[in-house]
C-alpha cells in the first residue's frame, strides 16, 4: 500500500476548513456544491494509494487539484461578490476596495484620485470607529498601477455582468500567480504542497477573500522573481516594477534586488543596464500622477503612512508603536512619532547582516528570505503593523521555502 501525500492531507484539512467557514453560493447552502466538493477531495486522496500508471497518476492528481482549488476559490470570490452587489456596497468588503472603485470612477472623470476626498462615496458608509473619522477619506493610498491594471476589468465587467467588484482583478491575479507555478515548481508533490498552503492559508485567505490588496502587488513581484529565477535580469526589472507601482510593501526589496543583481553579474555596469527596464517602467506610472499635483501624492503615498501629514494614518496594531501606547510613551496615536529612528537603528545592521547572507549564496530564495526578514522587522518598529501584515509575511517566507535551487 502507497503512504497518502502529505499535499493530499493538507489540501483536505485547509480546504474544509475555509468552506465551513465562507459563503461558497450566493443563496441557499449548496449541498450539492458541497458534495462535487468533498468527492474531488475523496478522489485526491485516494489516487495516491490507488495502484495506477505514473503518467495517468500525475494528469489525474493534476486535474483533481486544480478542479478543487478553482472551483472553491471562484465559488468563494462569485458569492461574496454577488451577495455584496444584492445587500450594499459596503458588505463583507475591506475598505480599500470601496476607495479603489470610487478612485477608478473619479479618474475616468479627469478627477485625481490623490487630491480628491472621498466624502459622499461608499467609502464613508464602511464602519471604520465609532468615534474616529477615517483617514483613509482624505487619502488614497494606493500605488497608480493598483487603478490603471484594474482599468480593463472595470470596462468588461460592468458591459457584462453591470457593475464592477474590486475583487475580480484580485481573482484574476491570484489564479494567475497559481499557474505560474506549473512552471517554477517541478517537483509535482512540492507544487501541490505549494498551492494548497498558499491558496488555504488561514492567514491570507480570508483577507483576500475580503479585497485586501497584498496578492494584488505580489503577483507582479512573484512574476518578476520567477524571471530572476530564469536569469531574465533586466525583463524581471518590469512586473517588479509594477509590484512597486501597486504597494509600497514591495519597495523594502529594493536594496536586496539591486545587491541580488551585483552578486550574479559581478559588475556595476552590468546590474545598472539590468534595472533600466525597472526604472522606466516604474516612472512611466508613477511620474504622471506626481506630476499633475505632486504635494497631493506625496502626502497620500507617502506621508500618510508616516504620521508627517494632517489625517495620517494612526499608530495601530501589533508592533512596537502600541506597545509604545500601552506603556504610555505615546499618548496621542494620531501624533507624529520618529519611528524612523528605531527603524535605523535595527535595520542598519540588520539589513548589512542579510545583504552578507544573500552574498553567500545569491538565490532567488534568499532573495525572497531576506526581503520577508527585513520587512518584519521594518514593520514592527514602523506607524502600524496589522493583522494583514502578517499574513502577507507568511507568503513570504512560504514562497521561500518552497523556492526551487537554482
Amino acid at each position: 500500500m502507497e503512504r497518502i501525500k502529505l499535499s493530499s492531507i493538507l489540501l483536505f484539512i485547509l480546504a474544509v476548513t475555509f468552506i465551513m467557514q465562507v459563503r461558497i453560493s450566493p443563496s441557499t447552502t449548496p449541498y450539492w456544491l458541497f458534495g462535487l466538493i468533498f468527492l474531488a477531495l475523496l478522489l485526491f486522496l485516494s489516487i495516491d494509494i490507488i495502484k495506477i500508471k505514473e503518467n495517468i497518476y500525475f494528469k489525474l492528481k493534476e486535474a483533481l487539484l486544480w478542479i478543487i482549488v478553482v472551483t472553491i476559490i471562484g465559488s468563494a470570490f462569485g458569492s461574496s461578490i454577488i451577495v455584496r452587489h444584492q445587500t450594499a456596497p459596503v458588505y463583507q468588503v475591506h475598505d480599500i476596495i470601496l476607495q479603489q472603485e470610487s478612485a477608478i470612477r473619479f479618474l475616468l472623470d479627469g478627477k485625481n484620485p490623490y487630491s480628491a476626498t472621498y466624502f459622499n462615496t461608499p467609502l464613508e458608509e464602511w464602519h471604520y470607529s465609532d468615534t474616529e473619522i477615517n483617514p483613509a477619506l482624505y487619502h488614497f493610498v494606493m500605488e497608480p498601477f493598483y487603478l490603471i491594471f484594474s482599468l480593463p476589468f472595470y470596462f468588461v465587467s460592468n458591459h457584462t455582468i453591470g457593475y464592477f467588484d474590486g475583487r475580480i482583478p484580485l481573482l484574476f491575479l491570484f489564479l494567475s500567480t497559481l499557474l505560474l507555478t506549473l512552471f517554477l515548481i517541478k517537483d509535482q508533490e512540492k507544487r501541490h504542497l505549494f498551492i494548497a498552503l498558499f491558496t488555504f492559508n488561514p492567514a491570507t485567505v480570508y483577507y483576500t477573500l475580503e479585497g485586501r490588496s497584498d496578492i494584488f502587488m505580489f503577483a507582479f513581484l512573484f512574476a518578476g522573481l520567477f524571471l530572476l529565477c530564469k536569469q531574465k535580469y533586466s525583463l524581471s526589472g518590469i512586473p517588479i516594477a509594477l509590484a512597486f507601482a501597486v504597494k509600497q510593501s514591495a519597495w523594502p526589496l529594493f536594496p536586496f534586488y539591486i545587491a541580488f543583481l551585483y552578486f550574479r553579474t559581478k559588475s556595476w555596469m552590468k546590474t545598472a543596464q539590468a534595472i533600466i527596464p525597472f526604472v522606466l517602467v516604474f516612472a512611466i506610472i508613477v511620474a504622471p500622477f506626481l506630476l499633475w499635483n505632486s504635494k497631493a501624492f506625496i502626502d497620500s503615498t507617502i506621508n500618510y503612512l508616516s504620521g508627517s501629514t494632517q489625517h495620517s494614518y494612526p499608530i495601530a496594531g501589533y508592533g512596537f508603536g502600541k506597545l509604545l501606547n500601552e506603556f504610555g510613551f505615546i499618548k496621542d496615536v494620531n501624533a507624529y512619532y520618529p519611528f524612523q529612528i528605531w527603524q535605523a537603528i535595527i535595520g542598519v545592521p540588520l539589513f548589512t547582516a542579510l545583504v552578507m547572507y544573500l552574498k553567500k549564496s545569491p538565490q532567488v530564495s534568499r532573495l525572497i528570505l531576506v526581503y520577508g526578514i527585513f520587512l518584519f522587522v521594518y514593520w514592527y518598529f514602523s506607524r502600524y503593523f496589522h493583522n494583514s501584515h502578517l499574513g502577507y509575511l507568511s507568503m513570504l517566507f512560504l514562497t521561500a521555502y518552497f523556492w526551487p535551487k537554482e
